[in-house]
């Protein structure tokens, strides 16, 4: 027999087809809820679904337990009744033959349902909301406990009894099996215990019978409790289904009652209907409001006019209205300026016939005017910079894009700030931000017209320049804008600087899209700031060929380092009186197999930019201090980028490296430059002490050329200062170079440190540095960089053969009469 859920909208031989879908816990597919009604239920889903009861802690879960135990309790009284109903017949079936055995099986059932009896009249009165999974465990406990109780009197009395008691015996038993099975079903793992151990009982009292008969009773029983069980398991998960679906039904129909009164309340729409002229004939307070109409002058106002009269977008909605077309939320903006309302229209025709011959219209009205607001405010914003009030980046390139659409020429000029960071670290970021400020408004007041200035991001600024006749040449403009914001800012009592590069790359028909402007007025402005900065630079194919070298430089970069590319040269330092050997400086050296010999002032900035600094870095003080260990006394310096030094693990990398090597950190000396000083100073002051105080010697590369200043060499741990080759080459030419030199060594000499001349190639220039009493040398005159094999030749004094890096005429052995020292004196006997 079918029977139908209306309600539900359910058949007892399907699944439910009414339970959504966050409670339909079958597999889906690609074909929708068609398939999904189709597709067959995995075992362990119906597994998993049949017991979820007994595990889920969520508050419809326990509400469902609720309900439940709730029709349980409902059933107990008969239950528990016909328990001791049963156990009346038992006692006159087995009579004086059961024994002790009977009077313990009677006291066990008439306990068990006094206990069912207990909790049923002390809930009586009182329906629980919500039961625990404890809940559905102590029902489990108390159906075991009848089930064995069931299952103890087959096996105690039905083998031994007469042919009529069996019949007995075996009529109760299997009706309180199948009456409890389903009575239980609710609780599936109540239902499961109770029927298997009733048949637990009755397969051994069939056993004890001992007639082959029963063989096939017990089948039979086995199979019909296999089917009571799978029929019960249904059940259960057809229940809990029919709940869930119910719970949904009516939170859904909570959500529906709470939003049609919300609106009711507080809704910011309006209802409205006219007649075929156009007259309104529905007049509510919400619609006065909005109208700004009173409402007994509502029946005078003919709708479509007076949107005409009000709106400049009224246009679609008095066509749709002439034509006769329904139309929906079709916006239209009410008044102008700040007192501007927008609103959402829709509406249909009404009449016999719904068209031009329609006597009405109905339809809504909804405010929008917050959204449309907040729209306008988010458009705003998604194009203005919020701290210049600027164009931004997308505004500049959807400015430039509808430029290269209608086929106009212009010209891009990309800006950078010059020396930006010094302002925001030494006057803090809201003094930058105030900058930025005042450099917008430099630059809006250099524009011409039809020129955008926007603010890109940073301190990177643009001008798009789009006017079709500019009083200024795009180069004129970029001196400009270079000269205008090199002027001096003030800010109360500070007056700061800032400087700036240009970048320009022209917008015309050879440019594909807008990206590739961007990168090309980039690709200028890197040049410039490379250069020198303060500058412009207008965009050419060469920097694209730079470009795309500098990023093929980096992506040969890692397989380099992988592929062992890599080697240090060395180049001697000697004593500027005596030429002895005193150290030499590592200098790495890349050797690609396809890019060929790559310099160090093209890797070593990529390394640089792409992060590999480190590892190359560490992969030079390995090589370094391995060679430091077959040089003996001599020491090797090495450089040391700014990015490696401010590394908070610089130091102990170090150690660990000069460990593992076995080298005296003494012959160590790593040389830094003087924009380390402009970087973090503080920073880079803790990490050097703390490599003086491993034993490291530390050396202020090119001095002369940066921005160091008194107070750093004094707070600085340099033992040695390395007099820039710039000075060294006008040392024979320029008195102030040679004044320069002089002042530096003698500075040195009363800071505790060493000098080291670099870039000698003449004995011109070897003399003048005697003459300054620099305490060393480094030059060409001495030797270029070389790889080890060929350094410890020219240790020994033997001639250098072979290719040593750019070898010429200019590479002296030792045993040259250019130079004014023999080797024996120069070296010893130890090389």
């Amino acid at each position: 027999m079918r029977m139908r859920g209306i309600r539900h909208g359910w058949r007892s031989d399907m699944a439910p087809t009414a339970i959504p879908d966050r409670y339909d816990r079958r597999p889906k597919n690609a074909e929708g809820l068609g398939a999904q009604m189709t597709r067959p239920e995995g075992f362990g889903e119906r597994l998993r679904r049949t017991f979820e009861l007994y595990a889920a802690a969520d508050v419809e879960s326990a509400r469902i337990r609720a309900e439940h135990l709730a029709q349980l309790s409902r059933l107990t009284p008969l239950l528990m009744a016909a328990n001791l109903i049963s156990a009346g017949l038992i006692c006159v079936a087995v009579g004086a033959a059961g024994g002790a055995w009977l009077v313990a099986w009677v006291v066990a059932i008439v306990l068990v349902a006094l206990f069912g009896l207990w909790g049923w009249w002390s809930g009586r009165g009182r329906v629980a909301a919500k039961v625990s999974p404890k809940g559905y465990r102590r029902g489990t406990l108390h159906a075991a406990l009848l089930g064995a109780c069931w299952g103890g009197a087959a096996a105690l009395w039905f083998a031994p009894a007469a042919a009529s008691e069996r019949v007995l015996i075996a009529t109760l038993v299997t009706g309180m099996l199948g009456a409890g099975a389903f009575a239980l079903a609710m609780l599936p793992w109540a239902s499961l215990v109770y029927t298997w151990l009733i048949v637990a009982g009755s397969l051994v009292a069939l056993w004890r019978a001992n007639e082959p008969i029963f063989v096939a009773v017990a089948v039979l029983l086995l199979s019909y409790a296999t089917v009571v069980s799978f029929a019960a398991m249904g059940l259960a998960r057809q229940s809990t289904a029919l709940l869930r679906a119910r719970f949904l039904h009516a939170r859904q129909q909570q959500v529906v009652s709470l939003l049609l009164r919300d609106f009711e309340e507080n809704a910011s729409d309006a209802l409205w209907e006219t007649d075929a002229g156009g007259h309104l004939v529905h007049r509510s307070p919400r619609l006065a409001g909005l109208m700004g109409v009173p409402q007994e002058q509502l029946g005078e106002v003919k709708l479509p006019q007076w949107f005409a009269s009000r709106s400049h977008e009224a246009g679609p909605l008095l066509a749709a209205w002439a034509l006769g077309k329904p139309f929906r939320d079709l916006k239209l903006q009410i008044g102008r300026g700040e007192q501007a309302r927008w609103w959402a229209l829709s509406a249909k025709p009404i009449g016999p016939v719904e068209g031009a011959g329609g006597t009405g219209w109905r339809g809504v009205i909804a405010d929008i005017t917050d959204a449309q607001r907040f729209e306008n405010q988010l458009r705003l914003q998604a194009e203005q910079d919020p701290l210049t009030g600027l164009a931004n980046r997308r505004a500049l390139m959807n400015a430039a894009q509808a430029a290269m659409s209608l086929g106009r020429a212009g010209w891009l000029l990309s800006i950078d700030l010059d020396h930006f960071k010094v302002v925001n670290d030494s006057s803090g970021h809201s003094a930058g931000d105030e900058v930025l400020r005042v450099v917008a408004g430099r630059l809006l007041a250099l524009a011409e017209e039809g020129d955008l200035v926007g603010r890109l991001g940073g301190d990177e600024f643009a001008m798009l320049r789009l006017g079709q006749a500019p009083a200024r040449a795009p180069q004129v403009m970029a001196a400009l804008v270079i000269e205008r914001l090199s002027e001096p800012i003030e800010l109360g009592p500070k007056r700061l600087h800032v400087g700036a590069s240009v970048g320009l790359a022209r917008l015309d028909a050879s440019i594909a899209n807008v990206e590739d402007l961007m990168v090309n007025a980039d690709l200028a402005l890197y040049d410039a700031k490379r250069s020198g900065r303060g500058r412009s630079v207008v965009y050419a194919s060469s920097l694209g060929a730079a470009s795309r070298r500098m990023h093929t430089v980096e992506q040969a970069l890692r397989e380099g380092l992988a592929q062992g590319q890599f080697e240090l040269h060395f180049q001697p330092k000697v004593d500027a009186r005596s030429l002895q050997a005193l150290g030499v400086e590592a200098l790495m050296r890349w050797e690609h197999p396809v890019l060929g010999s790559i310099s160090p002032g093209e890797f070593i900035p990529a390394a640089e930019r792409c992060g590999l600094i480190h590892e190359l870095g560490v992969l030079a003080l390995q090589q370094a201090c391995q060679a430091a260990r077959e040089l003996r006394e001599l020491n090797v310096a090495v450089n040391v980028s700014p990015l490696q030094l401010m590394d908070p693990g610089f130091v102990s990398s170090v150690e660990r490296i000069l460990r593992g090597a076995g080298v005296a950190p003494r012959l160590l000396h790593l040389e830094v430059t003087e924009s380390l000083m402009l970087e973090d100073a503080p920073a880079a002051l803790k990490r050097l002490h703390a490599l003086r105080e491993l034993g490291v010697q530390v050396a202020l590369d090119d001095f002369g050329t940066g921005f160091s200043s008194l107070a750093y060499l004094r707070a600085f741990p340099f033992h040695t200062l390395k007099i820039d080759r710039s000075f060294v080459r006008s040392l024979t030419e320029h008195a102030d170079a040679r004044a320069i030199v002089n002042t530096i060594v003698k500075m040195a000499r009363v800071l505790g440190m060493r000098t080291v001349a670099e870039g000698v190639e003449s004995e011109r220039e070897l003399a003048v540095v005697r003459a300054i009493q620099c305490d060393e040398v480094q030059g060409y005159l001495v030797a270029r960089p070389m790889p080890l094999t060929k350094l410890r030749d020219w240790l020994a004094g033997r001639p250098v053969t072979g290719p040593v890096d750019e070898v010429d005429s200019r590479i002296m052995p030792w045993r040259s009469t250019h130079l004014s020292a023999p080797p024996t004196t120069m070296f010893g006997t130890d090389f």
